[in-house]
């Protein structure tokens, strides 16, 4: 298996640049050979004499061949001890198409500030791609944090563990995103209506213990099904388009022999934190109250600042 790392982003986000510099900058050349598979030939060109120095060779995929079929006859000539892959969104599931012997490692999504309105109001289902199969993301020449602010729930919404990063003009790096709570964790008992749904789930998913102990008041209905033999209240988000679509919920810890039964209801309930089945921390409901309601006009959720 050769370690592999993929960079994604659409024509003129920094690909080329992002792994030249990486390239140029470290001393993987020390310790053995490197090879680059470019799928998408930008305007910046890789500074082939510079990278020869660093024992790293390019190799461009120009659609003659099969995809694993050129990658496998550029590892045989190279005999690479690490792979970069400049990918290129335009060809469908290229990842999918790499051959099994390219063990990807590390996988980086660079956004170009400049275009990306454009592109994520005609591609977002190409961004959620990227995105949702990236360890970290970089919005590159964004002047200010304050403007990435209407895409925070949607990019969370599409890999909630990845890092994102703002990349300015100038080159300084810092988080993204902050994610903004329309409430406030001092107070002991909260409200949540529709509107407060998502950043709600995104921080309690998170942060679980923000929560423990508050009274939540679910002003507006929550589904009840039970799945996975468990009663859970929760809304159908839509992160990327209709077919992406995720039941977002909460376990409800009803007591013994009780079931709050399935449908629409607006209640209250006690935040507690418990231990799922994989040791990790989560929050989960104690109703205190549930009273039936009708379903909402809107059925799926979309994340704020989505058009």
């Amino acid at each position: 298996m050769i370690d592999t790392r993929i960079v994604y982003g659409f024509l003129g986000a920094g690909k080329t640049s992002c792994i030249q510099d990486c390239i140029l900058n470290d001393f993987f050349y020390k310790r053995g050979t490197t090879l680059i598979l470019c799928f998408e030939e930008g305007e910046v060109q890789y500074d082939v004499g510079a990278l020869s120095e660093k024992n790293t060779q390019v190799a461009y995929y120009d659609g003659g061949l099969d995809v694993a079929e050129f990658c496998m006859r550029r590892i045989e000539e190279v005999q690479p001890d690490r792979i970069y892959v400049e990918m290129n969104t335009m060809i469908q599931e290229l990842r999918e198409k790499l051959p099994v012997v390219m063990e990807v490692s590390y996988a980086a999504t660079w956004i170009e500030w400049a275009t990306l309105e454009l592109y994520f109001a005609n591609f977002r289902q190409m961004f959620s791609q990227m995105v949702s199969e990236s360890h970290q993301v970089t919005f590159r020449g964004c002047p200010s944090k304050e403007m990435l602010a209407p895409y925070s729930e949607s990019f969370r919404l599409m890999n909630r563990r990845a890092t994102y990063l703002r990349q300015d003009p100038m080159g300084f790096h810092e988080r993204a995103f902050d994610l903004f709570l329309p409430f406030s964790l001092e107070e002991k008992e909260i409200t949540i209506t529709e509107s407060r749904f998502i950043p709600f789930w995104l921080d309690a998913l998170e942060h679980p213990e923000h929560y423990e102990k508050k009274v939540l008041h679910f002003t507006a209905p929550l589904e009840l099904r039970y799945e996975s033999k468990a009663w859970k209240a929760g809304r159908v988000v839509m992160t990327c388009c209709m077919a992406d679509l995720q039941f977002m919920s909460f376990e409800l810890m009803a007591n013994e022999g009780e079931t709050p039964g399935e449908g629409w209801a607006c209640f209250d309930a006690l935040a507690c934190t418990a231990s799922d089945e994989y040791g990790r921390r989560v929050l989960k409901l104690k109703p205190l109250k549930i009273q039936s309601a009708s379903a909402p006009k809107e059925l799926i959720l979309t994340p704020a600042g989505r058009s």
